[in-house]
């Protein structure tokens, strides 16, 4: 799903799109002329490994996510709050794009499958 930067206005814009069993929505909202904020869920059931034993499960997402896209390269001002920011260079958002980021950073953190959760510590 691509939304075009120009087509975002300062009031908001519904999106929503999914990947496998992972449902991606929320709305963007146009912060300046070249920069939009991104704030939605990312909820539903992915196939992971377990960092433990190795043996795939589903794992449950339910995640909050705040994402800034740029139309062009984006440079950060002294001072100013580090933010999460994708750059985007053809004019246009793709969520899709910002969804498969978001599940790949979900799966860097560790995750345990049921068994190897109760075990945890030990």
């Amino acid at each position: 799903m691509n939304i075009e930067f120009k087509k975002i206005p300062a009031s908001g814009i519904p999106f929503e799109t999914s990947l496998g069993e992972i449902r991606f929505f929320g709305e963007a909202l146009k912060t300046n002329k070249t920069m939009v904020k991104c704030t939605g869920i990312m909820e539903g059931n992915l196939l992971h490994v377990c960092d433990r034993c190795a043996e795939s499960f589903k794992l449950m997402v339910n995640e909050r996510v705040e994402v800034f896209a740029s139309d062009g390269l984006y440079e950060d001002h002294e001072g100013e709050e580090l933010l999460n920011v994708i750059e985007f260079f053809d004019s246009s958002i793709n969520v899709d794009m910002i969804l498969q980021s978001e599940i790949e950073a979900f799966k860097s953190d560790y995750h345990y499958c049921g068994q190897c959760e109760q075990l945890k510590g030990e």
